[in-house]
């Protein structure tokens, strides 16, 4: 019986030893992007007019309020 050694993907073996702190950051990262759209939501509801100038503006403004919203009163 002949062993293969098996040919992985570049970056492959750090993907898979590294884990927690990049999942967590992944889970981080998606969680304020859901903030975000979930504010911007109504903002383009109203404004947005099929213009993609308006849509970049919404969700800056979104992400100024959810900063906002983090700040300490």
């Amino acid at each position: 019986m002949m062993t293969e050694k098996i040919r992985h993907e570049f970056g492959f073996i750090e993907a898979k030893t590294s884990g927690g702190a990049v999942f967590e950051q992944g889970v981080k990262q998606s969680k304020e992007h859901k903030a975000i759209r979930k504010i911007a939501e109504p903002l383009m509801a109203k404004h947005w007019k099929d213009k993609v100038t308006n849509l970049h503006r919404i969700y800056k403004v979104a992400e100024y309020l959810l900063k906002r919203s983090k700040r300490a009163k």
